[in-house]
């Protein structure tokens, strides 16, 4: 009878990661579009919405996990988009907060992410605090541990590695400065540490390797050096500035130069009276505070040509500035694209995060870091997000 027939029971499919109708959408999107196209419109999207997609299917999770080439060519369109920029500013705790940079210019409000990373070891009562200078290359960020390790961490793709341990005479008294940097004559990535203590040592430790190298001939003594922040990566060289000039570390030949300042016979030895080196798209710039009314800031139109050097900017002093004293502006962070320039300066005994309106001459404190004051002492950096693993 027909009642007796067995029942058969419908198979069970495991639900799919996504909803139908979104991998429905990516299955007709390879079907229509070579995959080349595909990887040119993927390349364009944030970090953020890349690692939600990872789960579309395995291609795309190899795409954004596996494949240099992708990530690269992300990084380099990432790289001209002010919206991937991002402030981030290290404590002592190994709390990071970072916060889109084009909020500070726009004045809108941004969500401030903070990361607390486990399995950091401790700090020892007998580690040298490493201060909060930070270094990034490619969106990584590289920051001293201690005086004995660097930490490497991409913040968007939430990954890092601790260095293996830097061993030499006198550490514990010792001042490091760590620089991350992309050696392309290797293609790879290398740790350069600057250490001052009774005298000055550079190392390099590439990625991937265990161990340390040291690079003889740093061309300048201890009382010239201005270990006030790490170096500065440009045109596949390392530079470090002095009371009296710029000492270049050749990233390929591994040979030392000294590069003269733009202004004669200046020298950075008063609180009043400093320079910051920095980058300004492709070039080696100079932040100098200046004993007037105004600081400057040169590039280096050729890098290697000393008279290439070009003032690119002149900064008022805010007139309420000259009341306290030392102040100075410390450092330049970012130069947008409608010429807002974003700085880092000391007064009243604290370090402020300033906007200056070159256009219609005019500044702004960004509201932002009254949230951050409270939790974290460092030193801010700009990075931008990326796709590439520090190991």
């Amino acid at each position: 009878m027909e009642h007796n027939k067995p029942v058969l029971k419908k198979k069970q499919h495991k639900p799919l990661p996504l909803q139908p109708t979104l991998r429905k959408e990516t299955l007709s999107l390879h079907d229509h579009l070579p995959l080349d196209l595909v990887e040119e419109i993927l390349c364009r999207l944030p970090v953020k919405q890349l690692i939600q997609l990872r789960c579309v299917c395995r291609l795309w999770n190899s795409l954004f996990s596996e494949d240099s080439n992708f990530a690269k060519k992300h990084l380099r369109l990432s790289t001209t988009n002010q919206g991937r920029h991002h402030l981030i500013i290290k404590s002592s705790q190994f709390l990071n907060l970072q916060y889109p940079i084009s909020a500070i210019f726009s004045s809108r409000d941004a969500t401030i992410s903070t990361y607390s990373l486990r399995d950091i070891p401790k700090k020892r009562e007998s580690d040298r605090d490493p201060g909060g200078y930070v270094s990034t290359c490619d969106g990584i960020i590289c920051y001293g541990l201690n005086q004995y390790s660097a930490l490497l961490f991409n913040p968007s793709i939430r990954k890092f590695i601790i260095s293996p341990p830097l061993e030499f005479p006198d550490q514990k008294h010792a001042i490091i400065v760590y620089t991350l940097v992309y050696d392309r004559f290797i293609n790879n990535y290398k740790i350069i540490a600057l250490a001052s203590c009774t005298k000055t040592e550079v190392c390099a430790h590439t990625l991937g390797t265990d161990y340390w190298r040291r690079i003889q001939g740093f061309p300048s003594s201890i009382p010239e050096l201005m270990c006030t922040s790490t170096g500065i990566f440009v045109n596949d060289s390392v530079n470090w500035l002095t009371t009296h000039f710029i000492v270049s570390l050749d990233l390929e030949k591994e040979s030392y130069q000294k590069l003269s300042l733009p202004v004669p016979n200046v020298q950075f030895r008063s609180p009043c009276l400093g320079g910051t080196l920095g980058t300004f798209r492709g070039s080696l710039s100079l932040l100098i505070s200046m004993k007037e009314n105004f600081s400057h800031v040169w590039i280096m139109k050729e890098f290697g040509n000393e008279k290439s050097w070009t003032k690119l900017l002149s900064i008022p002093y805010m007139s309420y500035m000259k009341s306290w004293w030392p102040f100075r502006y410390i450092k330049l962070l970012y130069i947008s694209e409608d010429d807002q320039v974003l700085m880092e300066m000391y007064i009243k005994m604290n370090y402020k995060l300033v906007v200056y309106d070159s256009k219609n001459n005019t500044f702004n404190f960004p509201d932002h870091q009254n949230r951050i004051s409270n939790v974290s002492m460092g030193r801010p950096e700009i990075y931008v997000e990326s796709l590439i693993s520090p190991f």
